[in-house]
């Protein structure tokens, strides 16, 4: 028996129907702060293009970068512990030395960690300096406000005080929607990255926008990556649409996706945009998906906190910030140990976040794992760690009612009773 609804997940190719053309909305808003904007097939591709672009600004090529040459210096980039491998293999693969800074159990930045880690004084009370670091006169930092309730504003402030020729390089890819917003504070960053297709059904597309010149992309036209995502992208549309929703046609448009992220090569030859994508994002319903976001997040939320377990067996991050202009997401933190401590029976004490997750998505709600990190930045910070082994994240797009947020919340609190008992 299929689920009454199924919510989260890919999107879906949908029908152009808003006013907005996002990519010349990014490009007018980059250019009244000062950036070039640059469109790329996806988020790895685009830190690739950025660790390309530190490389020629400090007079060399990545290690494995396109250009096959040998770099002059070490570089070493300093990131958050919480973090996916998507992020770090554009760096490493080029030859970058990734050193991992701790964030705080808000998920907000440690800064007096990452910056005793610039200067090499940061050690662990146990074993010694985390990372190796020493010190750096002009450091390439990366940071990110996560689901947009963690602000990073003031660590920037902080970074540019300390190193004011330091290389800052925010992540707004939960953020994407808002432009206006993150390209209006104080503390510029020196590269914004967001990935676009996280936020709606697109095969592919992200941004770099740079306050310098930036480089020419050598690689265009479509990948197997964009190739077998529109087709599933499509397929996904069908099986929506289809009365009986045949797991056969699921299973296949999943496989398709799979086997798009597996061509993906670590952003070692970033590829623009596909023609597409950019067809696509010409007629952009933003203000409609903003408001739906708005509304699923506080509904979501608002049905979550209202059951007997809130703020005993899981949390919502940081509940109390304000809600995003545009929510990406629904960050929640279940306490996997609470749970099992609790529990009468044998499911619940031997529960995992995983096993529960699929426990959702048999009932047809998708609440993903985002980051799955890093052993080494694991390590170094138990609350990046924390995170990875219980947060889900619901979504809450524009795809969605306040009725269906009702319906995810009710699922997941059903999953978690029985779990108690």
């Amino acid at each position: 028996m299929n689920p009454l609804y199924e919510i989260g997940s890919e999107f879906h190719i949908e029908s152009a129907e808003g006013s907005c053309d996002l990519p010349a909305y990014l490009t007018e808003e980059a250019a009244g702060a000062g950036y070039g904007i640059t469109f790329l097939r996806c988020g790895r591709d685009s830190l690739g293009y950025i660790a390309d672009d530190i490389c020629l600004l400090r007079g060399g090529k990545g290690e494995t970068g396109s250009g096959g040459k040998s770099e002059p210096e070490r570089l070493r980039i300093f990131m958050p512990a919480l973090c996916c491998d998507s992020m770090i293999l554009p760096f490493s693969v080029r030859g970058y030395e990734v050193v991992f800074f701790r964030v705080k159990e808000d998920l907000t930045i440690d800064t007096d960690h990452l910056l005793g880690l610039i200067g090499g004084a940061a050690e662990d009370a146990d074993e010694g300096p985390i990372g190796g670091a020493a010190g750096d006169a002009s450091p390439v930092v990366l940071v990110m406000d996560y689901y947009g309730l963690t602000p990073v504003e003031d660590a920037k402030r902080r970074i540019r005080e300390a190193y004011p020729d330091a290389v800052i390089i925010e992540d707004v890819t939960h953020r994407v929607p808002d432009a206006k917003a993150f390209l209006k504070r104080c503390v510029k960053a020196d590269y914004y990255i967001g990935s676009i297709r996280k936020w709606m059904g697109v095969p592919d597309g992200a941004f770099v926008m740079q306050k310098g010149p930036g480089h020419a992309i050598e690689s265009a036209g479509d990948t197997d990556f964009t190739t077998l995502r529109l087709k599933a992208l499509k397929e996904k549309k069908e099986y929506l649409d289809s009365a009986d929703r045949p797991k056969e046609l699921k299973d296949h448009f999943r496989g398709l996706l799979s086997d798009a992220e597996d061509s993906l090569d670590d952003g070692r030859e970033p590829y623009a945009i596909s023609q597409t994508s950019l067809n696509l994002l010409k007629s952009v319903d933003l203000s409609g998906m903003s408001r739906a976001r708005h509304e699923n997040f506080i509904a979501l939320k608002s049905h979550l906190m209202e059951d007997k377990y809130f703020g005993e067996l899981f949390d919502i991050l940081n509940p109390d910030a304000p809600v995003p202009d545009t929510p990406f997401m629904l960050p929640v933190v279940m306490h996997i140990d609470r749970i099992r401590e609790k529990a009468q029976g044998a499911a619940g004490r031997s529960i995992t976040r995983d096993r529960f997750e699929t426990k959702l998505a048999s009932r047809g709600v998708y609440a993903p794992v985002l980051w799955p990190i890093d052993a080494v930045a694991a390590e170094a910070c138990p609350a990046a760690a924390y995170f990875a082994q219980n947060m889900l994240a619901f979504y809450i797009d524009h795809r969605y009612t306040t009725e269906h947020m009702r319906h995810a919340a009710d699922m997941f609190c059903e999953e978690l009773d029985v779990l108690m008992w």
